[in-house]
């Protein structure tokens, strides 16, 4: 089974993935610029072909989505496995930071959380396999290529899966809104796994008892919960500012401030 990807960024993240098979790629500009012959150079070099096409073809390829002029056909982004991303986690030797997302249905949050995630150093994503978006092209376009870089295992059932790291030594956290513990007062220092929950629903019951630990984000005004892309982005940039050990000067400095 085949998809179509578009975009610079989702091209080029998917040329550089070893598990990536891309079979074709369409560009609609006989001068590409500078970062579409980035992606040319890198076409030649793993011998993908390189068609040109009318930006009209594009267009219909891309089913009437932004292109920037490149689009491709890959072959199905394969799902990782459970056992393959605690795996490559133990390799790393450092500590662990999953990313466990219970029922997210939207692309473009999808997207966002995994562009934010592979920015922040987690080791693994893992959504389930009924009632949930999967690794979509909209959703790889949203992630601005980075789908085709983390892994992502999707699971049947995330409550048993959710006992399986526990059986790891991962802790699991888990964001609600109703939770007294706030996100800037845990320590996040640890071997963890973060629950998100779906959008408006929140996490499931089931899965909610078996956490660890709930925590809430403060908000203010009368908006009543962030939305899961914003809560995931948050929550795992306080898990990155409190393993870092860089000491005050560099925290500004990784931080911008």
């Amino acid at each position: 089974m085949t998809q179509i990807i578009y975009g610079i960024h989702p091209v080029e993240e998917a040329l550089k993935a070893a598990h990536v098979r891309l079979q074709k790629i369409f560009i609609s500009t006989e001068k590409p610029g500078q970062a579409l012959q980035k992606i040319i150079d890198l076409a030649t070099q793993k011998r993908v072909p390189t068609t040109l096409a009318s930006g009209k073809q594009l267009e219909q390829m891309a089913g009437g989505s932004p292109h920037q002029n490149v689009v491709a056909i890959i072959g199905e982004i394969p799902y990782a496995t459970l056992e393959e991303i605690l795996s490559s986690w133990k390799r790393e030797g450092t500590k662990a930071l999953f990313l466990i997302l219970d029922g997210i249905q939207d692309p473009q949050n999808f997207g966002a959380i995994i562009r934010t995630a592979s920015a922040c150093g987690v080791h693994g994503i893992i959504i389930p396999k009924d009632r949930a978006v999967g690794i979509t092209p909209s959703v790889i376009k949203a992630s601005a290529g980075a789908a085709s870089i983390i892994p992502i295992a999707r699971v049947v059932n995330i409550t048993n899966t959710v006992e399986a790291l526990k059986k790891e030594g991962i802790w699991i956290y888990g964001a609600a809104g109703e939770a007294e513990d706030l996100v800037f007062d845990l320590d996040f220092n640890i071997d963890l796994a973060v629950v998100i929950g779906a959008e408006g629903k929140g996490i499931r019951p089931l899965v909610k008892k078996n956490c660890d630990r709930l925590f809430s984000i403060p908000m203010k005004g009368p908006i009543s919960s962030f939305n899961a892309s914003v809560s995931a982005g948050m929550v795992l940039y306080e898990v990155m500012r409190q393993r870092s050990s860089y000491g005050k000067a560099s925290e500004d400095k990784l931080f911008r401030r």
